[in-house]
């Protein structure tokens, strides 16, 4: 959970050390990536290929959930590599070379790439693209000839081939279990940590006894939900057979990440067991996490449950709540299909994404930074300040507090990375090491320091960025580093954006991540509404099941998005930092809680056992007065105005006018949608 006050030094330091800890797999891909880049890298000097940084880097980015996936993950730069040479070679050749035209090519892909990375579902391939486009062009600013250019740009595919060519190998070598297998066993080894420890209060446990059972929640807490969501993408890609995995698999991840971290902030606040309320409320906790060890769902709802006065303990309650809100799954076999969404049926672009006025916005900025950090570094003729372009594609984000996140990590990596070790190697190590083996060692031993802080949750975007300016720094070229004159100006590169991209998304064109997390809510309840709304229409339909699955890997992934960007608020220094954080929190809740409703409805959608739940007049009435209700809290929210519950009266007219079949159907909706209302109550426009 994050606090409510400014973080001191000493609760940096702490968060540091925590994330450093050792958690569950964290060491065995640690090493699987150290010997993929040793081996990566002695191909690349056995054949003497020119660029050796950024194909070794490229190993970090490699799937490791399953040798399937890091096959695939490794094709797709690969082929993003292939058409970024296509492109660079139409636009050489096209134009006769005209250097106004390279330029405007450079400030036209980066603008796309910035938009891809806002509407497109494959994000990461964007940036990618970008960068690779960029690093091709500027070899024509050169005065070398043609042919030249032309081979050194098929040597960087060539060298992007042999290293992740390196990282399949390796995970084939060391193939994994069935992702489906591990993600249900990930499901029960949360649950059973959390009544562990849950348990432990109605016993009246002795304090040791209490933080005992708490070690184990707050190391899950620290690894957080990403290897959860990497194993969920194993099986959306693979296609794989969700064998039993619950409805919403995606959502329930990110609810138990939630349930997980505020569980291990009650714990270790709460490491006494006098409070008889609180022993009571712990007891019933606990059942209810043993209930969802056993099956990862609740045999029932728990929607109007009295709740304890505890603070703390009353965030684990709402958390769980929605958890226990979720459908449960029937004895029909077609739930299977609820509860994972191929990979086939997820559309390039999310729904709506390219008739927002702040994608463009973002597009803009991206290319504004990268353009201007590429006039900069051929009109002062120092070429070797080329890593700014990179470092605006790799650490663009939409979000002042987001960007900052990222650059304050990108700034600390570069530092301990390049600075620290990467010149110190080159003044210290460098002369004494005269053979490939001891090049292979000290490469090694970073590579495992970067892997080893990149699987961390909150700095892990550090161990990347260590692992980037190492390599940009030591390994420019397939021979040893001589001179520091090539270090200093990599550095001098990223810290040129750093400083580009500060002034362009801090002070020229600000965007606060609360009012990003504003907007993503908004597009959650919108999403919700749109499916209330589909519900009278024939579900056989292609068209239509089309845009329900849309809507269902939008807004799924809109949740996970709000909860990552809720960490981002911490970076948003300020006067108002107090207010941001707190707002960031309730819309996290009422997003969380939105969850629930989506779920059911899709779950009525999709079934085919009671179809009068579909089409019943009374419920459609009902779904559409929801339906206006969440467009009406979606506009409030975006529009950053004060909620004022405006469909309470209406719901409860409706409610009293339907039959007892259709009520307990109803009832559960509406308390969902009064629930959002009541959490968005408190949410006050914010400056």
């Amino acid at each position: 959970m994050l606090g409510t006050s400014l973080p001191t030094a000493g609760q940096w330091f702490s968060w540091i050390l925590e994330d450093l800890r050792p958690t569950p797999g964290r060491l065995a891909s640690s090493l699987r990536i150290v010997l993929a880049v040793v081996l990566g890298l002695i191909l690349l000097l056995v054949l003497q290929v020119p660029f050796v940084s950024l194909p070794v880097y490229l190993i970090f980015i490699v799937g490791r959930e399953s040798p399937a996936v890091s096959l695939r993950s490794t094709l797709f730069p690969l082929g993003l590599a292939c058409v970024a040479l296509v492109v660079e070679l139409v636009v050489v050749i096209g134009t006769d070379n005209d250097p106004m035209i390279r330029l405007l090519s450079v400030a036209v892909i980066t603008f796309v790439a910035g938009v891809l990375v806002q509407a497109s579902s494959f994000a990461p391939l964007a940036p990618t693209f970008g960068f690779l486009y960029c690093l091709l062009i500027a070899l024509w600013e050169n005065p070398t000839p043609p042919d030249t250019i032309v081979k050194t740009s098929l040597y960087l595919i060539a060298g992007e081939a042999l290293t992740l060519g390196s990282a399949v190998l390796v995970e084939y070598l060391f193939a994994s279990r069935s992702a489906v297998d591990r993600l249900r066993e990930q499901f029960a080894i949360r649950y059973g940590a959390l009544e562990t420890m849950f348990r432990s209060y109605p016993r009246s446990a002795s304090q040791d006894e209490l933080f005992a059972a708490y070690l184990p929640v707050a190391r899950l807490a620290l690894a957080g939900q990403r290897g959860m969501q990497d194993l969920y993408h194993v099986i959306v890609q693979r296609n794989l057979d969700p064998k039993g995995l619950p409805i919403g698999v995606r959502v329930r991840i990110t609810l138990l990440a939630e349930l997980v971290d505020v569980s291990a902030a009650f714990g270790a606040a709460h490491l006494s067991t006098d409070d008889p309320q609180l022993r009571e409320r712990c007891a019933w906790i606990a059942d209810r996490c043993r209930e969802l060890e056993e099956s990862f769902e609740s045999p029932r709802n728990y929607l109007g449950v009295a709740k304890s006065g505890i603070s703390a303990l009353r965030h684990v309650e709402d958390t769980l709540e929605a958890i226990t809100a979720m459908p449960a799954r029937s004895a029909d076999s077609e739930d299977d299909k609820l509860s994972v969404l191929p990979v086939r049926k997820i559309p390039f672009l999310v729904p709506g994404a390219l008739s927002a006025e702040s994608t463009f916005t973002f597009g803009l900025k991206i290319s504004f930074c990268a353009t201007l950090c590429y006039i900069l570094y051929h009109a002062l003729d120092y070429p070797e300040i080329s890593t700014a372009v990179t470092t605006v594609l790799v650490s663009g984000l939409t979000t002042t507090g987001a960007m900052k996140q990222k650059l304050a990590h990108r700034l600390a990596g570069a530092i301990v990375g390049g600075l620290l070790l990467g010149l110190g190697s080159i003044v210290f190590l460098f002369p004494h090491m005269d053979s490939i083996t001891a090049l292979c060692g000290l490469i090694a031993a970073v590579t495992f320091i970067a892997a080893w802080s990149a699987a961390g949750r909150r700095f892990g975007y550090i161990g990347l960025q260590i692992a980037f300016s190492f390599f940009a720094v030591t390994l420019a070229t397939s021979s040893a580093p001589t001179e520091l004159a090539p270090a200093r100006d990599r550095l001098v590169g990223i810290g040129l954006a750093l400083v580009i991209m500060w002034f362009v998304f801090d002070q020229v064109w600000p965007v606060r991540t609360v009012s990003m997390m504003r907007q993503a809510l908004a597009r959650v309840l919108r999403g919700e509404a749109r499916l209330l709304e589909v519900a009278g229409s024939a579900i056989d339909s292609g068209d239509l099941v089309s845009r329900i699955d849309a809507l269902r890997h939008s807004v799924s992934g809109t949740i996970v998005e709000i909860r990552m960007l809720r960490e981002a608020v911490l970076y948003e220094f300020g006067v108002d930092h107090e207010v941001h954080k707190a707002a960031g929190e309730t819309i996290l809740r009422a997003a969380l809680s939105s969850g629930a409703l989506f779920w059911n409805e899709l779950t009525v959608l999709e079934r085919n056992q009671d179809p009068d739940l579909r089409t019943s007049p009374q419920l459609l009435t009902v779904r559409s007065a929801l339906s206006s209700g969440l467009d009406a809290l979606a506009e409030s929210v975006a529009k950053n105005r004060r909620i004022e519950p405006s469909a309470a009266e209406r719901l409860a007219e409706l409610q009293r006018s339907l039959d007892a079949r259709d009520a307990a159907y109803a009832s559960t909706m509406m308390s969902r949608y009064r629930d959002i209302e009541s959490i968005l109550a408190t949410l006050g426009p914010i400056a």
